[in-house]
């Protein structure tokens, strides 16, 4: 990422423009101003965040990013514009940054080394890696765009080549392009491979990388890094796509150097490949900068699925962090991730040549990133109650407080709380006991993390059990006489799932043989811990009370817990006297019906 990607990362635009523009104010989610370039009294100056452009839509019709702004309203050169919004971003700037890279000799050398590598491909040479290039659907047009050669298997021929040229044995291996052996002598580093040129955001050639074509690992070879290469501060085909993105809002990210390329032939201009590895601070932030939405087209397959749940983590944990600054959250933060799964063992390359409107699809119906990770960690048996789980429940606590969404939020506490099988109110307990240390705490002692883990995790294993829920269904499982009257007790009068799962098989069987045989892994664990249950003695008259009062009491929660919504419900709603709206009166009319229905049905239950 360049000096200047890294600052307008760090630099909030609309907190900039605030500085000089007094009047800005919000309006959706974009923010409005009499323009401070001309004389106006209809604003027309617009400022967006998700993109971090501002625009005058009035007589200047110029816009720009924080750099042309700060130039612009302190007639400034560009040179003192970058010093400036450096300081403001606490970024170093070294005096020689400007003309550092430029003057770089590099990038000389990997000019001659690609024409190189492109000469070697249509040689007889490279007849093997050009057999690879057709069989992956690679056209000559593709090949010649991206930039794609061969390496020669000769330890010495790249050297050998640019040599004569006047390029120095040492600038070689300055670039990356050669290795010094223990002998002294200069070694070829990419021998025998398909090579793929890399790219900085300025199109220039930093790097290369070059994939086996004889099965030797690594399957893929990077130049190492160098003063003009740093792998993690690059997106592979991103001098390509940076446009695409700023244009279409919307940054995709897939894995592979084929991937990209097929994506890009096939008119997927917003596509770069992360270049193989996690995404990294530096790559987060150069996507960030131009799109409101990134989605990561990941393969799920078993092999890499923890290093993508690990990437996924810190890709999300750092959207929180960045989401912070006025006017950024929603475009910055964790709302802008999502992920498109590939879960049939097809890359993004076959299914783009292939199916062009599957890929489409996949990308238009990708999920947020933290719904992907709350079903990757229940389906690694991260979300129960036990001890172990107390942190994973934390970090997924504090993603959720992070998002800019309040229902957003609302409704994730519920889905998390749903996962782990405890009320609402038990997993906020759990999280106010686990917040960290900058949480503020008044009167008393902070626990240590992790006596505050473990507390915690008593917290949400006590929650996990309903003594209700739980003597209802044991009532159902050890008594055959009862288990053709669980159709009595609706779904909806349970809180936790996997009670609703039991109780579903014992309604759709009617016998407890039947039922048992319904069940999956872990809801048949469950089935057998409630038929193992002490029970009180009683006999078949006794069961058939007690079953008529677990119905009662289950209902009588179910109706109070309906008259707590009703309240918020209405809450939310005008008066008829302050009402403008006569939605607003409909929608009252509408929840207060149900409350009086509610009502009613207390009062019979009392009544009885």
């Amino acid at each position: 990422m360049s000096i200047t990607d890294d600052i307008k990362v760090r630099v909030d635009l609309v907190e900039l423009v605030s500085g000089y523009v007094p009047d800005l104010k919000r309006s959706g989610k974009n923010y409005h101003a009499r323009c401070p370039f001309h004389q106006e009294r209809t604003p027309s100056f617009v400022v967006f965040p998700d993109k971090q452009t501002w625009r005058c839509f009035g007589a200047c019709a110029t816009g720009g990013d924080a750099f042309t702004f700060l130039q612009r309203i302190e007639n400034l050169e560009f040179p003192d514009a970058l010093k400036e919004l450096a300081r403001r971003a606490g970024v170093e700037l070294p005096e020689h940054h400007a003309r550092v890279q430029e003057e770089s000799p590099l990038y000389g050398v990997n000019e001659a080394a690609g024409r190189f590598f492109r000469d070697q491909l249509l040689s007889d040479a490279g007849s093997l890696a050009r057999a690879y290039a057709a069989e992956r659907g690679l056209t000559d047009e593709a090949i010649v765009r991206f930039g794609l050669g061969y390496a020669p298997a000769t330890g010495d021929a790249l050297l050998r080549k640019l040599g004569p040229l006047g390029v120095a044995e040492e600038q070689v291996v300055a670039a990356g392009l050669a290795t010094r052996l223990d002998s002294g002598d200069a070694r070829d580093l990419l021998r025998g491979r398909l090579t793929f040129t890399l790219r900085d955001g300025d199109g220039r050639i930093a790097g290369f990388a070059g994939r086996s074509l004889d099965g030797a690992n690594p399957k893929y070879l990077n130049t190492p890094q160098t003063p003009i290469f740093d792998k993690g501060r690059m997106l592979y085909a991103f001098e390509r796509a940076k446009e695409a993105m700023a244009r279409e809002g919307v940054a995709v990210v897939v894995e592979g150097y084929m991937d990209a390329i097929a994506a890009h032939e096939h008119g997927y201009a917003n596509v770069v490949a992360s270049m193989g590895t996690a995404l990294t601070e530096q790559q987060v932030a150069l996507l960030r900068a131009r799109a409101g939405r990134i989605v990561l087209a990941l393969d799920t397959d078993a092999a890499g699925q923890e290093a993508m749940r690990r990437s996924l983590w810190q890709v999300a944990e750092e959207a929180i962090a960045a989401g912070t600054g006025t006017g950024r959250t929603k475009a910055q933060g964790l709302d802008a991730w999502a992920v498109a799964a590939l879960r049939d063992g097809k890359d993004p390359d076959e299914i783009i040549r292939t199916d062009p409107a599957r890929w489409r699809a996949m990308v238009g119906d990708a999920v947020p990133v933290l719904d992907f990770l709350l079903e990757a960690e229940r389906a690694r048996g991260a979300l129960t109650t036990a001890q172990e789980n107390a942190p994973t429940v934390l970090r997924f606590g504090t993603l959720i407080r992070g998002l800019a969404d309040w229902g957003a939020q609302d409704r994730y506490l519920d889905r998390l709380a749903a996962a782990l099988g405890v009320t609402r109110p038990a997993l906020e307990a759990a999280l106010a006991r686990m917040a960290p240390p900058s949480t503020p705490v008044r009167r008393t002692r902070r626990k240590a993390p992790a006596a505050a883990s473990e507390e915690a995790g008593a917290v949400l294993r006590s929650a996990a059990r309903d003594v209700l829920e739980e003597y209802a269904l044991a009532l159902l499982i050890q008594s055959p006489e009862l288990a053709g009257r669980a159709v009595e007790l609706p779904e909806e009068h349970l809180r936790r799932a996997d009670a609703r799962a039991l109780l579903r098989a014992l309604s759709s069987a009617g016998t407890i043989e039947g039922a048992r045989a319904l069940l999956d892994e872990a809801s048949g664990a469950e089935w057998d811990r409630l038929a193992a249950k002490v029970m009180p003695p009683a006999d078949r008259t006794q069961r058939e009370l007690d079953w008529a009062a677990c119905l009662r009491r289950l209902e009588e929660r179910h109706l109070r817990e309906l008259k707590v919504q009703e309240e918020a419900a209405l809450a939310a709603v005008p008066t008829p006297d302050d009402s403008q709206d006569g939605e607003d009166e409909g929608y009252r009319e509408t929840v207060e019906r149900a409350a009086l229905t509610v009502n009613q049905r207390l009062r019979d239950l009392f009544a009885g």
